[in-house]
């Protein structure tokens, strides 16, 4: 919840090992917020590894997202929050416009949710785009 510009590098590589239970500190990470239609924070992780049961167990993987209403925890391992393919991110989002009480079904079906989720997905993706980019530097 704190500002980005009062957060170190330190402080986000602490967090991620706290929520990955890893000792490696990750390959890149994002911290934004959303303004407008809806309103959340948001950390997200790339790890330096990929999960052990990656591709074994591809179509029973849940993502590591923990998905926060007001900071109170309402899902761990959401199926729906972002797309398979991009199980492997790790990473906390907090809105104030998703309702408290709410079940799994009638949260996918919101349109704050299908919102967080089209937001989250181009924030990773973007990301990802940047990491490929990091060699065509190192080359130049």
């Amino acid at each position: 919840m704190r500002d980005k510009d009062d957060i170190y590098e330190e402080d986000y590589i602490d967090f991620f090992k706290a929520l990955s239970k890893q000792s490696n500190p990750p390959m890149n990470w994002i911290h934004f917020n959303t303004d407008g239609e809806v309103v959340f924070n948001s950390i997200l992780y790339i790890p330096n590894r990929v999960p052990f049961d990656f591709y074994s167990n591809y179509h029973g993987r849940k993502n590591d997202l923990k998905l926060y209403v007001r900071r109170v925890l309402i899902t761990e391992e959401n199926t729906d929050l972002i797309p398979k393919y991009l199980s492997f991110v790790m990473g906390v989002i907090d809105s104030d416009d998703l309702p408290l009480n709410v079940n799994r079904q009638t949260l996918v079906q919101s349109k704050t949710f299908k919102i967080i989720n089209q937001k989250i997905t181009k924030k990773i993706l973007d990301m990802i785009q940047e990491i490929s980019k990091w060699d065509d530097i190192d080359e130049e």
